[in-house]
């Protein structure tokens, strides 16, 4: 009796039932099994977007590291990931993510640095910009990040004001 040969199609959705029932282990290696690409990427951007929903940073960075060929992984989403878990609140988390990422990752550790700043916290931003190997890089970018330091603490300051005003025609009133 002929034994039924998974096709790469069939093969790509027992990946995404494993991943979804949070059987890793067995997603990747089920994965390892794809021999068309297409079906491939759909499976390892499947495994990291379901390891990212769950917000386990942990999980995120191995399948990232498990992933046999990283341009596997290059998608919008990919390089969003560290957005989505610095917008979480998840500072550490996004940067070891965007370090996991190699090359691919210094874009997004432009993004939370520019996040960061944007909230405030200068010193975040440079010990995010720190993880960039290419000093050329990551002092340009420094120097970007303190020229546009003057600028978030002088709305600060206006909104501050601002809001003052308002504070006191309320209390006028």
């Amino acid at each position: 009796m002929p034994t039924h040969t998974p096709t790469d199609e069939e093969l790509k959705n027992q990946v995404i039932q494993q991943a979804l029932a949070g059987n890793t282990a067995g997603a990747q290696q089920t994965a390892s099994e794809i021999g068309d690409r297409r079906y491939l990427r759909d499976a390892w951007q499947m495994m990291l977007f379901v390891e990212s929903e769950r917000g386990n940073v942990q999980a995120v960075k191995n399948t990232i590291l498990a992933c046999p060929d990283q341009t596997l992984l290059a998608s919008h989403f990919y390089l969003e990931l560290p957005q989505l878990f610095i917008k979480a609140g998840d500072q550490s988390g996004a940067i070891e993510i965007a370090k996991a990422m190699g090359n691919a990752g210094v874009l997004p550790l432009i993004g939370i640095a520019a996040h960061l700043v944007q909230d405030g916290d200068v010193a975040g931003a440079h010990d995010a910009l720190a993880h960039i190997e290419d000093e050329d890089l990551r002092a340009m970018i420094l120097r970007k990040v303190i020229a546009y330091q003057p600028t978030i603490q002088r709305l600060d300051g206006l909104n501050l004001a601002e809001d003052q005003a308002v504070e006191d025609d309320s209390l006028a009133a």
